[in-house]
């Protein structure tokens, strides 16, 4: 069809069909099919860059770990010494923005929401690569644009949202690595992919579940190359073939010690600037600091309650008395799309297990290393801690919706409300998002659970 309206267009241009307005129609449907992610991916940036820009310097207060990352950012700007717990990678981002914008909301913050809007763009693209639909990565990356943690995250100047940005990239660039229409060389996504790895774990150490995600793929493809076995984790399709047929030394040294070496350098400023601990000493304290850290907090939860969504963070709150209004940004992901990532998962499973789809055995996977671990550790740990896997827990209900709506009758009825039902709870929850001033009985009205509060 595509061709032949190409053809068409071709004959109208130089004078082989004489009827103009077919001719202009047939053009704007030739350049709309040439254009279509184009004009998707446009939207989807403009929409997510309005929600996390629109009054993003509101308040003009330090909120949640803003007291840390900011200064601490402003610290290398100027030379002063300092030691934090995590890498310095997502202060040195924070400090571009300051750099340009100044020690100001706006100025520690606008980075975090570049990085949200690219988040978006991402998880578009990899719905669209794992699940072969466009439909799929418009829905998750619409769906990914309403939720409340991924929104508050990059409203903030904190570094979680850089953190899952550059696992993002590698993911979506060591797919790339065995895409069949490949311009270049499959070590050139690969390497790109390695210093994405990298750069993950130069802003949280957690940012090392890319790093088991993508050996796990290399590996059991390696394992389908050689073995025709049952029940197997990942398929065997175009796209693992492909990466299967990478050297393994070419993987090992651009997945494993390209990231490394990524991950080292990151540090030069931060210890040239606090020569009190050389490379080695500074990562002894960092781990002690994370290994003994015992205190408890108001806002923590356990692991095993993040995708309940029962223990959201409060990172700012503030009442005005005189008005009866209260403003506060609860860090709270949309209940609805959460909840519904529970049925998605067990859709994606049964999906994963009986279909032997690709996307949703990698999202699975993806799911599972950046959940599970959290299981291990002992200190306290807080729902933001689930980034790494909500953007797959995202792509799972938007392919759950998909395959509801393309089933026709009732289910496309189903597959409606739950779309409509994630959209009204964005727009019912978005002030407490935001930080909108609204009257204290709305405020408790959204407090749907009493672990909320």
């Amino acid at each position: 069809m595509y061709f032949a309206e190409r053809s068409r267009l071709k004959l109208i241009l130089h004078g082989g069909l004489t009827d103009p307005l077919p001719g202009m129609v047939l053009g704007l449907r030739s350049w709309l099919l040439r254009s279509t992610d184009k004009i998707i991916l446009s939207g989807l940036a403009a929409f997510s860059a309005g929600l996390r820009f629109w009054r993003i310097e509101a308040p003009g207060k330090f909120v949640f770990d803003e007291v840390y990352f900011p200064v601490y950012a402003r610290n290398y700007l100027e030379g002063v010494h300092f030691f934090d717990s995590p890498p310095p990678l997502g202060k040195y981002i924070i400090a571009v923005g300051i750099r340009f914008f100044g020690f100001n909301p706006f100025g520690y913050r606008v980075m975090d929401a570049l990085a949200g809007v690219l988040v978006i763009i991402l998880i578009y693209k990899l719905g669209q690569m794992l699940f072969r639909s466009r439909a799929v990565g418009f829905l998750a990356a619409f769906f990914a644009s309403l939720d409340g943690v991924l929104l508050v995250e990059s409203r903030a100047g904190l570094i979680n949202i850089f953190t899952v940005l550059f696992s993002l990239l590698a993911y979506y660039l060591f797919l790339r690595s065995g895409s069949a229409d490949l311009n270049k060389r499959p070590w050139t996504y690969l390497a790109g992919a390695g210093i994405f790895m990298g750069a993950a774990v130069a802003v949280k150490w957690i940012g090392a579940a890319s790093f088991g995600v993508i050996w796990a793929v290399y590996l059991i493809a390696r394992l389908n190359r050689r073995w025709s076995w049952p029940g197997r984790l990942i398929a065997s399709n175009e796209t693992t073939k492909r990466i299967a047929g990478i050297h393994p030394a070419l993987v090992l040294v651009l997945c494993f010690l390209l990231p490394l070496l990524v991950y080292a350098s990151t540090f030069i400023v931060h210890v040239n600037q606090n020569p009190e601990y050389g490379f080695v000493e500074l990562h002894k304290q960092m781990f002690g600091y994370h290994a003994h850290l015992q205190e408890g907090h108001g806002y923590a939860s356990s692991w095993w309650s993040w995708p309940l969504l029962l223990r959201p963070v409060n990172y700012f709150w503030e009442v005005n008395p005189d008005h009866q209004t209260v403003q506060t940004i609860l860090n709270l992901g949309n209940p609805i799309l959460w909840w519904l990532g529970l049925v998605a998962v067990l859709f994606a499973i049964w999906v994963a297990l009986f279909r032997g789809e690709f996307g949703a055995q990698f999202a699975l996977l993806a799911v599972v290393l950046h959940y599970l671990p959290f299981a291990l550790i002992s200190r306290a740990t807080f729902l933001y801690h689930f980034m790494g896997a909500l953007p797959f827990m995202i792509m799972l209900v938007a392919l759950m919706v998909n395959r509801l709506w393309r089933a026709g009758g009732f289910w496309r009825e189903i597959s409606a409300v739950m779309v409509l039902a994630i959209i009204l709870a964005a727009v019912y929850f978005y002030p407490i998002w935001t930080g909108l001033p609204i009257p204290q009985g709305a405020f408790y009205q959204r407090m749907w659970l009493s672990s909320w509060i």
